[in-house]
């Protein structure tokens, strides 16, 4: 037996009040590695089931989980990361290399947005923040470019200290470790969209590198907290693109690594443009983009979830299993195990 099966076993999400029988999820198995969790923030169950979840890999095997969450609230110990930067101390790959062309344009497609995103912020153009950069790629990736680039600027120039500080963040992304909830990276929470843009994308690109820097494969939980702003229908073309390719990002790991995919949200995009697999859907929220009461979607779900909301239980949902497909009606199980 694997040491995957060994050490981590399927997570029991809730019951199916029809037939009496479990739901679970086989987060660990390849083909189960995808699922999105949709509710609102204080009338579903949502947070509590991924809060259960959470704990359950932690407590078979510390480390397991990652998050990115959009709160306030700071939880746990200053862990800070060189990931990126070691990444980025690699040369482009030899010829013969597997993945060679995804990861050379992974690579300038996370600085290059980074720092058009970064100019948009400023409301400036991108030739107005930094003069064109280049990269050895035989000996380097292409921040290092720009870290050239940002050196060479007088000391005059407007935006040079703040390109100093965003450099920064890159080269030690700050992430908080705790036992019970993992490695914990925040969203930038300033009200300007191109800031919380900026740190979903500083996440993901840590993330990739964590992963990438890796000695040897480990099963690893990645939970994200999907700020409805991030993913609105109007949001600017630009921003939203970045955004895209963020998932796409995670996306990948999840099909090349032992990456599992968890997503946390009010709406279900974009878990179904992913191909994400499971879906557990919940009492909607005002930004929900999923109602299972609206007209047009209330007549395909199954009506024992309708009576039992007016039973009185209002914690339970609907769990679809895209790849089968079947839906099926989930009281969840929310309480975390006493340790």
């Amino acid at each position: 037996m694997s040491e995957n099966n060994l050490l981590y076993q399927s997570i029991k999400l809730g019951v199916n009040p029809e037939t009496g029988e479990d739901i679970v999820w086989p987060w660990n198995q390849e083909e189960h590695s995808t699922m999105t969790i949709v509710g609102d923030d204080l009338k579903s169950p949502r947070k509590k089931l991924v809060e259960r979840i959470i704990s359950e890999v932690q407590s078979m095997k510390l480390g397991s989980v990652y998050q990115i969450l959009d709160s306030v609230v700071l939880k746990g110990e200053l862990m800070e990361s060189d990931a990126i930067l070691w990444t980025e101390s690699l040369p482009d790959p030899p010829e013969d290399y597997e993945d060679r062309e995804n990861f050379i344009n992974n690579r300038r497609y996370f600085s290059t947005s980074y720092f058009n995103l970064f100019a948009q912020s400023k409301m400036i153009t991108r030739p107005e923040l930094l003069p064109p950069t280049s990269y050895r790629w035989n000996y380097e990736g292409p921040l290092f470019g720009y870290l050239r680039a940002i050196e060479r600027l007088d000391d005059g120039h407007p935006y040079k200290n703040d390109l100093k500080i965003e450099m920064e963040k890159l080269t030690r992304v700050e992430w908080y470790q705790s036992a019970d909830a993992g490695r914990i990276f925040y969203l930038d929470q300033h009200e300007n969209i191109y800031n919380k843009a900026l740190s979903f994308l500083r996440a993901v690109w840590s993330f990739w590198a964590i992963v990438g820097k890796l000695d040897e494969p480990t099963q690893m939980l990645l939970v994200v907290e999907v700020p409805h702003q991030l993913i609105d229908i109007n949001l600017e073309p630009k921003i939203a693109e970045i955004i895209n390719f963020s998932f796409n990002i995670l996306r990948y790991l999840t099909y090349e690594t032992t990456v599992t995919l968890l997503l946390s949200s009010d709406k279900l995009n974009p878990a179904p443009e992913n191909h994400f697999r499971h879906k557990l859907i919940f009492t909607a929220s005002k930004h929900t983009d999923f109602d299972l009461t609206s007209e047009g979607i209330k007549e395909y779900v199954n009506p024992i979830l309708f009576e039992t909301w007016e039973s009185g239980d209002n914690s339970a949902g609907i769990h679809f299993d895209d790849h089968i497909p079947t839906q099926s009606v989930l009281i969840p199980l929310i309480d975390i195990p006493s340790t």
